[in-house]
């Protein structure tokens, strides 16, 4: 997901400032943008370069091949495998909550089937392509075609935000203070500070948002935009659904970790690694975390690279570019309806 955009006010649309196109006015506006473009794209893939670097670094400093990685994914049993399979397509049913939560929140009315659509190919897309390429690039055509305005594609991208940010500190913080955590020296010397408080920080962050969600119960002003909080029964939703989804996920990836090995790694790890994997994901934009992933949990358990990074090749395949499919047929079926639509009268 995006940095997290000021939410805008729906109420009134007279209330909106008008959109000054700037860029005739400024000479080279127009080639100084390009030039950003082009100097982020050139930054994600310069990123992504550097994971794959350290990941066959990491390989060929533990003399790993190919052809061990294959074994190690052989050794995967199929009841495992199908489980795995279970888990994910509840996890993508879990997702629905993020959109859910941001149309309820929005106090927009939008039929349950096209909430789940969205959800569905909204994170299939972001998953494989990044949020900035896919998740939100779908998200903007499949609600725009279903009534949404601009800001409110906006503000709708910000709670989804917000909602992945809650259950990401909730599950961290909890990690870090309650769960027993084995982490690396090279990666614990690079914490700053002891894992226990980088907890208390991460759960402080959660009493704040659940306190200012109770407190200020009118919009809050930011220059030209409101930003209204959610509800506090809203906002506890907005915990358990991106806490579930986060909780399923890893589930997947510890899972597919073959039986010998899960019993020397244990969940709350694996857990604390996936979401350092998402965050700096999210944080460099990488598309799907290709790189961005698989270091991290090479990082996190050097001893055991081979069966970690057999598990991450089986989860991106599962997790990642199985729903890509029917993602893909629904997108292609909703721009179906969409140009039929000026001829025919649209069912919910």
């Amino acid at each position: 997901m995006n940095e997290i955009p000021p939410l805008p006010s729906t109420q009134s649309k007279d209330s909106v400032p008008p959109v000054i196109d700037r860029s005739e006015a400024v000479p080279g506006s127009r080639a100084i943008g390009r030039l950003g473009e082009s100097a982020k794209i050139t930054a994600i893939i310069a990123i992504m370069c550097i994971a794959f670097w350290f990941v066959k670094w990491k390989l060929q400093k533990a003399n790993v091949t190919w052809e061990k990685v294959q074994e190690g994914i052989s050794n995967v049993p199929y009841w495992q495998i199908g489980l795995a399979l279970l888990l994910t397509a509840l996890n993508y049913l879990i997702l629905t909550g993020y959109d859910w939560i941001a149309v309820r929140h929005l106090k927009k009315e939008l039929p349950m089937s096209k909430v789940m659509t969205g959800a569905l190919v909204g994170y299939s897309y972001g998953n494989v392509l990044g949020w900035l390429l896919g998740g939100n690039a779908v998200r903007y055509r499949l609600y725009s075609s279903w009534g949404f305005s601009f800001l409110e594609i906006v503000a709708f991208v910000s709670i989804l935000a917000t909602t992945f940010w809650l259950g990401l500190f909730l599950l961290a913080g909890v990690a870090f203070v309650a769960l027993p955590i084995r982490l690396p020296e090279e990666v614990s010397d690079k914490l700053i500070f002891d894992h226990h408080v980088w907890g208390v920080m991460f759960l402080g962050c959660i009493v704040l948002y659940l306190s200012a969600c109770s407190i200020f119960r009118k919009p809050i002003r930011v220059r030209d935009f409101e930003v209204t909080l959610p509800p506090f029964r809203l906002s506890t939703m907005q915990l358990v659904v991106s806490a579930g989804d986060f909780l399923l996920a890893s589930l997947v990836l510890f899972w597919l970790l073959p039986p010998a090995v899960s019993n020397d790694i244990n969940f709350s790890t694996v857990l604390i690694a996936y979401l350092t994997g998402q965050i700096i994901t999210v944080l460099t934009h990488v598309p799907g975390g290709f790189g961005v992933l698989e270091g991290v949990l090479v990082a996190f358990f050097p001893s055991d690279i081979v069966e970690v990074l057999s598990a991450v090749l089986l989860f991106r395949v599962i997790y990642y570019f199985l729903p890509f499919i029917p993602a893909t047929m629904l997108l292609i079926y909703n721009e179906y309806r969409t140009k039929l639509r000026p001829n025919e009268t649209p069912q919910s």
